[in-house]
């Protein structure tokens, strides 16, 4: 059970995180934290538009299915942002080559994805926010992303442009809510760059892929 609790309470900042040095406690850490910043995100915002009326909003099936379709785009951009970021940061210490650290990224992207089945929207569409991403780290600057928030511009045009609110009031909110997504990843971005270990993660992934030869 406790291992269960432990990624919600990390996150909650109820626990000291573990350092992060396999290639799969980076994979973890890219979905939970994608996870909880696109859903908490898009949910604080709905509410916030709805005020007393989001009990009975939440009870409109048409509007619950927008919600879900709007949560699955949110969190495969966010997943592409995070990545890219996650990308930087291990490009820093200099282990991978720049075609090295291509394949790297888009292996973990791929991942990412697959290891999240939904039936929300399209299977199709899915993957080709997935394909997004990729197209991303194909051409990303590492340099210029691994300080600051160049990374994740997609999750916040993603929650702008998806979540179920009416277009005249989303014209009205679109700073709030650009700062907000922005703010939530303030911390997963300072939390990453503490726990990466490149060098580790790197090793880890280089023998599954020679055991898998």
């Amino acid at each position: 059970m406790f291992q269960k609790l432990k990624p919600l309470l990390q996150t909650l900042g109820f626990r000291k995180l573990d350092p992060i040095t396999t290639h799969k406690q980076l994979i973890d850490f890219i979905e939970s934290r994608s996870a909880f910043v696109s859903q908490t995100t898009l949910y604080t915002y709905v509410k916030a538009r709805a005020g007393m009326q989001h009990p009975k909003l939440f009870a409109n099936p048409d509007f619950l299915t927008s919600l879900r379709i709007a949560r699955w785009h949110i969190y495969g951009a966010a997943i592409g942002d995070l990545t890219l970021f996650a990308g930087a940061q291990i490009n820093r210490d200099a282990v991978l080559t720049r075609d090295q650290l291509h394949i790297f990224c888009t292996e973990m992207i791929e991942d990412v994805f697959t290891a999240n089945p939904q039936e929300d929207i399209d299977s199709k569409r899915f993957m080709q926010i997935c394909e997004k991403g990729k197209q991303r780290i194909a051409f990303a600057d590492w340099q210029a992303i691994e300080s600051g928030s160049a990374a994740f511009q997609s999750s916040s045009d993603a929650v702008f442009k998806w979540a179920p609110i009416a277009d005249e009031l989303k014209v009205n909110d679109e700073e709030i809510v650009r700062n907000s997504i922005h703010l939530r990843w303030i911390g997963v971005r300072r939390d990453l760059k503490e726990l990466i270990k490149p060098r580790l993660i790197i090793e880890d992934w280089q023998k599954h892929h020679d055991h898998a030869r």
